[in-house]
């Protein structure tokens, strides 16, 4: 769409929620015409555990926990087995609790690959680099 619109630059939105990654996949993508791999589930899991220690710590304790919910929903939208981890998610509590529920769930997700994959009829936390650019 860059070539064929002359534009000088494209606009990331909400893709960008619970992805941040990628900017990274665009960029590579505008250079090399090329897919990166999904990143690994470690990779995600600390990044994610950053991010939320930074709300709990912005936030407070009880107010972050409820906050949280919609990043981690954003975090996990679209990957294999998060629709029933999010409908978790949104009973629990406490920050604590958030945090071993997490830890599960990205476990369980290194036990199948030590890359992210998206369950099949991805919504658009899972779609292509060319999806999101099109969107």
């Amino acid at each position: 769409m860059l070539d064929y619109t002359g534009a000088d630059a494209v606009m990331i939105g909400r893709a960008a929620q619970g992805r941040p990654w990628i900017f990274r996949e665009i960029q590579h993508f505008l250079e090399t015409g090329m897919h990166l791999p999904p990143p690994e589930v470690e990779e995600i899991r600390i990044v994610m555990l950053g991010h939320l220690e930074d709300h709990y710590h912005f936030y407070g304790m009880e107010a972050g926990a409820r906050i949280a919910r919609k990043h981690i929903s954003w975090y996990t939208k679209g990957l294999a087995g998060s629709a029933a981890f999010r409908r978790q998610m949104n009973m629990l509590l406490t920050a604590g609790e958030q945090l071993r529920a997490i830890n599960e769930f990205f476990d369980s997700l290194g036990e199948r690959d030590a890359r992210l994959r998206y369950a099949e009829g991805n919504d658009e936390a899972g779609q292509s680099v060319e999806e999101a650019l099109a969107a």
